[in-house]
């Protein structure tokens, strides 16, 4: 047996987390001694024998739990009702990650349960996450106006040296906090993943004058690229939200200074350590991703918990407990698998997996960032006003001629009368009279070739069905004039070949 089989047979038989692993019909396979005691079990072998979870667990509750598991390939914090062979009910929240075989199908779960003392306890638990998520989702609307118009202050070539450092300065503050609704949105599961092929190679290159940006004079960082294309199948801004998170924590494990490396390679499947189980993976090649440091460690017995929520070695204020739960949820959903070495004063090093994708399906975004308007309408539709007045200044700036319209009326009225004119409709998700989707839906109904972007501090608010079509995307809230800039250009040049012929105005 490995040090790390060890480890984990020390922790699933640790009398501390009912711990368990199920069937894709949700029957027993493994706990420990905490689960069997939940079923009213003297030891896992009885709760095994009994094979007393398809009896216990309320039908309802089985089949919600197993179908978020199938469609997201994990389910956090669901209330299952359980009866024991005493006749004992109970309540408990329930979370578990899916086990896929080569073709993708549910082949069994596993996770832990925590036991509620009653239904007020478990409402509880989910009012916190509504709120994180509705506190994140009112923040992240703030966040687009600070971080948007910073940008256009730093852009400008009228700025004095010591404004712009003032400037500098608030969003570097802004990036912090759009880090924090980040975590919220995560804990809360009001984040979406949006994956497409992502050349990890550019993204760390793009992404390391940020990340300098963001630790202290007196740590150095170190950007390793792999020496062949490193593409994976991911959504890009939650990984920049790992890298962020990674990249953070290793600053802060170093008080008086130290070296932080982030460094990728392209490795076999034979490489990657099989107890990783990274769920429905098929792949031959994966592209490894690492984040390291020089800074104080972590003992062993803190290992364990690293991916908890709301567990920090912070000092009180200091930190939240969310950051790396959400690295953890993010890798797992994206078909990857993390690891963590670490020694008391020997530094931390995190260890990431991803499925490798071949070079020709990446796509190529460089052209989409530097291209600017070319004479077309967008219609935006957003309720906030230091929203829309940010968003309509910065496409303004490059070009583009913007409808601004406050309410879904507005927007329909000026549709009616410039449908047109308009390629490209720039909506909020949330608003009053009307949501996003159901706007889109009906201008497209006129103008089925109509891009439209969403946008949206609340990722969850459109279902991955409003945007399955290369016409259509989504940006989420917060986020900074440029990366708009960007998306708005690489809708509008989508199905170009399909609109040849047509140049700025889409008939």
């Amino acid at each position: 047996m490995t040090a790390a089989s060890a480890q984990y047979r020390e922790l699933v038989e640790a009398d501390v987390l009912p711990i368990f692993r199920v069937s894709a019909a949700c029957r027993l396979i493994e706990c420990n001694d905490a689960f069997a005691r939940l079923l009213g079990c003297t030891s896992p072998d009885e709760a095994v024998g009994l094979d007393t979870i398809p009896r216990a667990i309320d039908p309802a509750s089985r089949d919600a739990f197993l179908a978020r598991v199938r469609a997201e390939g994990r389910a956090e914090h669901v209330l299952c009702q359980l009866r024991t062979p005493g006749g004992d009910a109970r309540q408990l929240i329930v979370t578990g990650i899916g086990e896929f075989d080569a073709d993708g199908t549910l082949v069994g779960v596993h996770g832990y349960a925590v036991e509620v003392a009653a239904r007020a306890q478990a409402e509880k638990l989910e009012t916190i996450g509504r709120l994180a998520g509705g506190v994140a989702h009112d923040f992240n609307n703030l966040l687009t106006a600070i971080l948007g118009y910073t940008e256009l202050l730093l852009a400008s070539p009228h700025i004095s040296a010591g404004d712009r450092a003032d400037v500098a300065e608030i969003q570097k503050a802004g990036q912090r906090a759009a880090l924090l609704t980040q975590q919220l949105l995560a804990f809360s599961r009001r984040q979406m993943l949006i994956p497409k092929d992502v050349d990890l190679n550019a993204m760390v290159a793009t992404l390391q004058n940020m990340l300098l940006r963001l630790i202290r004079e007196d740590i150095t960082l170190s950007c390793d690229l792999a020496p062949e294309p490193a593409i994976v199948h991911i959504d890009p801004a939650q990984l920049e939200h790992v890298l962020l998170n990674l990249v953070l924590n290793a600053r802060d494990a170093m008080p008086s200074g130290g070296r932080i490396c982030v460094s990728l390679a392209r490795v076999a499947a034979a490489e990657v350590p099989r107890a990783l189980d990274a769920g429905p993976v098929t792949a031959e090649a994966f592209v490894q991703l690492r984040v390291s440091d020089t800074g104080v460690g972590i003992a062993p017995e803190l290992r364990a918990h690293l991916f908890e929520p709301f567990f920090t070695t912070k000092e009180i204020g200091k930190g939240s407990g969310l950051g790396l739960a959400s690295v953890y949820g993010i890798v797992r959903q994206s078909n990857g698998a993390i690891t963590v070495d670490s020694e008391p004063g020997a530094g931390t090093t995190f260890t990431m997996y991803f499925p490798a994708v071949a070079p020709q399906g990446a796509a190529d975004e460089t052209s989409a960032r530097e291209a600017t308007a070319r004479g077309e309408t967008i219609l935006l539709v957003e309720d906030e006003p230091a929203v829309r007045t940010l968003v309509a200044a910065a496409l303004r700036r490059q070009g583009y001629r913007v409808l601004e319209a406050e309410t879904p009326s507005v927007a329909c009225t000026l549709f009616d009368e410039r449908h047109r004119d308009i390629a490209l409709l720039l909506t909020d998700v949330v608003m009053p009279e009307m949501n996003g989707p159901a706007l889109a839906q009906r201008l497209v109904g006129v103008r089925p070739d109509l891009r439209v972007l969403f946008m949206s501090g609340y990722a969850d608010a459109v279902r991955p069905l409003d945007i399955d079509h290369p016409l259509v995307g989504f940006l989420g809230k917060p986020f900074q004039a440029s990366a708009l800039v960007a998306r708005v250009r690489e809708l509008l040049d989508s199905g170009a070949q399909r609109d040849a012929g047509a140049s700025g105005t889409v008939m």
